[in-house]
């Protein structure tokens, strides 16, 4: 029995030691004179990346930090705290969770244990799909796809809800909430720090990486990053992959549009979704290197061809 626990103890350290160096290898870049993302790999999550693949943020006030979208774990969030208390040693006041995919937010909890009285603010479709189950499958799926790298994690629901067109002052500064029907979720909110002129899209933009749509809306998301390049920011913060510029949603809204308006075409011509997608492929070849290109572009189609069919009867 002494033999077991002494085997324990050091593959428990073993692994520790592992997830304490994969995440030394993370830094926060600093995108202004005030924000700070720590743009995670673009991978789906795994054991190697211990489910980190967003780019949790941070503002820093006056008197506090604000976060944008902390991470899919415990671990993540821990990461996170780390990289504050690196710049700064105010308090975090405010998490905003930009969706309901668990990868985004998971680590809500980590940061409530260090700030109780933190506030943590989402669309309230996005609280009460949480509620209703989201969370716990995204905890449990997460646990799943990282063998065991998450585990510890535990929820914390956001607490305060917004909605498009909602200003808040929080922290002495200025945050716009936009949010255009369902996008890449039917829970998405984007924010708009207005003093760095910063737009953080959440999953509505993915750079060097196609996201999902399975729960999403093709003709929404459209509308979304005509949202979010009107605005016309100097630095846009994307769900996935490398912060940039308003190039950005401009080419993630090329991608959408692209892929949409071909297989209506097709759908047009009677073809069917696997008849498209050679011909689709080849209009979207500038983004044949992102990540996960090859792997969503057939559901990608598939899911568009379905909104079409649907369209017809509006």
């Amino acid at each position: 029995m002494k033999n077991f626990l002494v085997l324990f103890v050091l593959l428990f350290s073993s692994f520790s030691v592992m997830a304490d160096d994969f995440f030394a290898g993370f830094s926060a870049d600093k995108i202004n004179s005030s924000v700070y993302v720590i743009h995670g790999p673009r991978e789906m999550p795994n054991a190697k990346n211990r489910g980190f693949m967003n780019n949790p943020a941070f503002i820093i006030a006056d008197k506090s930090v604000v976060i944008v979208d902390p991470g899919s774990s415990h671990q993540v969030g821990t990461m996170l705290l780390r990289e504050i208390k690196k710049v700064t040693d105010k308090p975090v006041s405010h998490i905003f969770n930009t969706h309901a995919h668990g990868d985004h937010w998971l680590a809500n909890e980590v940061i409530q244990q260090s700030y109780p009285s933190v506030k943590i603010i989402a669309d309230p479709r996005m609280i009460k799909k949480a509620k209703a189950g989201d969370a716990q499958s995204w905890v449990d799926n997460m646990i799943s796809m990282t063998d065991g790298a998450t585990k510890g994690t535990k929820i914390a629901y956001p607490d305060t809800a917004v909605e498009d067109g909602k200003q808040l002052k929080l922290a002495g500064l200025t945050f716009n909430i936009h949010s255009v029907g369902i996008a890449h979720s039917d829970t998405d909110i984007m924010i708009e720090y207005v003093e760095g002129s910063t737009f953080f899209t959440g999953d509505n933009v993915g750079y060097l990486r196609i996201l999902r749509m399975s729960d999403g809306n093709f003709r929404d998301t459209i509308k979304a990053m005509d949202r979010a390049i009107s605005l016309k920011k100097k630095h846009y913060v994307p769900g996935h992959g490398p912060s940039g510029d308003i190039k950005l949603p401009q080419l993630q809204r090329e991608y959408l549009n692209v892929l949409y308006s071909q297989v209506e075409k097709f759908y047009e011509e009677g073809l069917e979704d696997f008849e498209m997608k050679a011909k689709i492929e080849a209009k979207l070849s500038k983004f044949k290197g992102w990540a996960g290109f090859s792997e969503e572009l057939g559901k990608h189609i598939s899911l568009a061809k379905l909104e079409v069919e649907k369209a017809e009867f509006e």
